[in-house]
C-alpha cells in the first residue's frame, strides 16, 4: 500500500492512467447524478466527449438516450448498489453496475457506474436461440417424415385435410406440453390430429394411448383411466391393473368424446392436471405421471358448462389450446381431391382400377356429407369394392340423389337435434359465405344486413378464422 501511495505522489495522474487504461467504461458522479469524471472509454461509449459529460446531470443525458437507463438513476433512487442492462444511441447494449461509495457516516458521497459491452454476448445468445429454434424446426420436419401414411382418419396427403392456418397451429401446439381441446363434428380426423400433434412433438417416442370416454361404462372407464390396486373391489385382479395414464407415461393421452366423462371422473381428470398427480382405485397414495393430454369432442361444451354438465373448471384448463377442425360441407374445394386420393387408395388395396364419372363426381360436391371425412372414405371403399368398372351417378346411395333438390338448410337438418342448433349452423354458413366473398368484415356485414360488432361477435361465437 505505502508504495502504491508511493507512486501516487510520484505520477499525479496515476490512478486516473489506471482508470483509462480499463476497457470498461468509469463513470463517477456525485450523490445527486452530476456527472465529476468519466474515462477514455465511457467517451468512446457515449461518442460524447469528455467536456461534454462533466457538470452533466445523468438524468439529462438519459433523456437525450446518450444511455438509457441510467444505472446511476437507478442506484440513486434505490439507494443500494444495482446492475441492469444499458443501451446507446448506437444500439450497443452494457452490463452495467451503480456502486454506492458512502463516508465513515454512511453517508453517500458520489456514484461509480461500471459498464461492460455485452453486444456480442447479446448477439450470440440471440443466434444461440435461433439455432435452436431452427434445429426444432427441422426435428419437427424430420418428425412428419416419420408420420404412418395412413392413420385412422386422415389420409397422407394432410394438405387436402387441413387448412394451412390449422396445419400451422398443431405444429405450434407440438411444441408445448399444454393441454389441448380438438373440437369438430364426428368424421372430421380428430383423433388423427391428435396422433398428428403426438407425433410431431418431443414425446414422438414415447406411447401415444387413446379412449373413447362414451364407450364403456363408468365404473369400467374409471380403473381404464386411472388403474386399481389388489383388492379394490369384488372382481379385481389380484395383482391390480394399471390404468392408461401410466401406460402412457412419457407420451400422450387422448381422451376422445370428452364431453361423455361423468362428472365425478371430470373432476378426478382436473386433478391430474392441475398436480400431475392421480389416485388410483383402492390406493392410499397419489401417483404421480409425466403424461400429456389432449381431449376431443363434437359436443358444445361451454354450452354444457352452462347445463352444469360439464366443470367449467375442466373446460378452461382443456381449452387452453384449441383447435377447431370445419366440417367437410365448409370445405367443398377439398371433395374431388379426397374422392380421388380414397379412388387410388382402395383400387391397390384391392387390385383394381374403378373410375368415376363427372356426374357422380357433382353429386358428390353436392352433398352435405354429415358423417365428413370418414363417411366419404367408406363410402369410395364400398364403391370400389361393388360397383362395376365405372362408378354412376346410379351406384351412389338414393339419400345423395335426393340431397340434389334439397334447400341448402335441409341438407343440414339431419346434423342437429334441435332447431336452434340448426339455425346456429345456418346463421354460421351465411357467416361463412360473406366472409368468403367480401374482402371486409364491414363488407360481409353489410352483405347480411346486420352491424359490424354483430357481426364479430357471431364470429367469436363460432370460432370462424378471418
Amino acid at each position: 500500500m505505502e508504495q502504491l501511495l508511493k507512486l501516487a505522489n510520484q505520477r499525479p495522474n496515476f490512478f486516473t492512467d489506471i482508470l483509462n487504461s480499463i476497457n470498461d467504461a468509469i463513470y463517477i458522479t456525485d450523490k445527486n447524478g452530476v456527472t465529476l469524471w468519466v474515462n477514455h472509454i465511457s467517451e468512446v461509449i457515449t461518442q460524447v466527449p469528455r467536456e461534454k459529460l462533466i457538470g452533466r446531470n445523468v438524468r439529462d443525458l438519459e433523456k437525450e438516450r446518450v444511455f438509457s437507463p441510467s444505472v446511476t438513476r437507478l442506484a440513486a433512487e434505490a439507494n443500494s448498489n444495482v446492475s441492469t442492462v444499458q443501451e446507446v444511441k448506437d444500439g450497443r447494449k452494457f452490463i452495467a453496475t451503480g456502486h454506492l461509495v458512502k463516508d465513515e457516516k454512511g453517508e453517500v458521497i458520489a456514484i461509480v457506474a461500471h459498464c461492460r459491452d455485452i453486444t456480442e454476448v447479446v448477439k450470440t445468445s440471440s443466434k444461440l436461440r435461433d439455432t435452436e429454434e431452427l434445429l426444432e424446426k427441422y426435428s419437427q420436419e424430420l418428425r412428419k417424415l416419420k408420420i404412418p401414411l395412413h392413420t385412422t382418419d386422415l389420409p397422407p396427403k394432410k394438405e387436402l385435410i387441413l387448412h394451412p392456418s390449422t396445419e400451422d397451429l398443431i405444429g405450434k401446439i407440438a411444441k408445448v406440453d399444454t393441454t389441448a381441446l380438438i373440437t369438430g363434428e364426428t368424421g372430421t380426423g380428430k383423433s388423427a390430429t391428435a396422433e398428428r400433434i403426438h407425433l410431431l412433438s418431443k414425446r414422438y417416442n414415447a406411447p401415444f394411448i387413446q379412449i373413447n370416454c362414451a364407450s364403456m361404462p363408468e365404473q369400467l372407464l374409471e380403473s381404464e383411466l386411472f388403474g386399481y390396486k389388489k383388492g379394490a373391489f369384488t372382481g379385481a385382479h389380484t395383482s391390480g391393473k394399471q390404468g392408461l395414464i401410466q401406460a402412457a407415461e412419457g407420451g400422450t393421452l387422448f381422451l376422445d368424446e370428452i364431453g361423455e366423462l361423468p362428472t365425478h371422473l371430470q373432476a378426478k381428470l382436473l386433478h391430474f392436471l392441475q398436480t400431475k398427480t392421480y389416485l388410483p382405485i383402492g390406493a392410499r397414495e397419489y401417483v404421480q405421471a409425466n403424461v400429456r393430454i389432449i381431449a376431443a369432442t363434437n359436443r358444445n361444451l361451454e354450452k354444457m358448462t352452462e347445463e352444469t354438465s360439464f366443470r367449467s373448471d375442466l373446460y378452461y384448463r382443456l381449452h387452453i389450446l384449441a383447435i377447431n377442425l370445419p366440417p367437410l360441407r365448409e370445405r367443398k374445394e377439398v371433395i374431388e381431391d379426397l374422392a380421388f386420393y380414397f379412388l387410388d387408395t382402395y383400387n391397390q388395396k384391392y387390385n383394381v382400377n374403378k373410375r368415376m364419372t363427372s356426374r357422380a363426381l357433382d353429386i358428390f360436391q353436392s352433398y352435405h356429407w354429415p358423417g365428413n371425412i370418414r363417411e366419404l372414405e367408406n363410402l369410395m371403399e364400398r364403391l370400389v369394392i361393388l360397383c362395376d368398372q365405372t362408378i354412376n351417378e346410379k351406384d351412389l346411395p338414393q339419400k345423395m340423389m335426393e340431397n340434389q333438390y334439397m334447400p341448402d338448410y335441409m341438407k343440414q337438418a339431419d346434423q342437429h337435434n334441435s332447431m336452434p342448433e340448426l339455425l346456429e349452423s345456418i346463421e354460421r354458413n351465411m357467416i361463412l359465405e360473406a366472409l368468403k366473398k367480401e374482402k371486409s368484415t364491414r363488407k360481409a356485414a353489410q352483405q347480411l344486413g346486420v352491424t359490424q360488432s354483430l357481426l364479430m361477435r357471431r364470429v367469436r361465437k363460432y370460432a370462424i378464422d378471418i
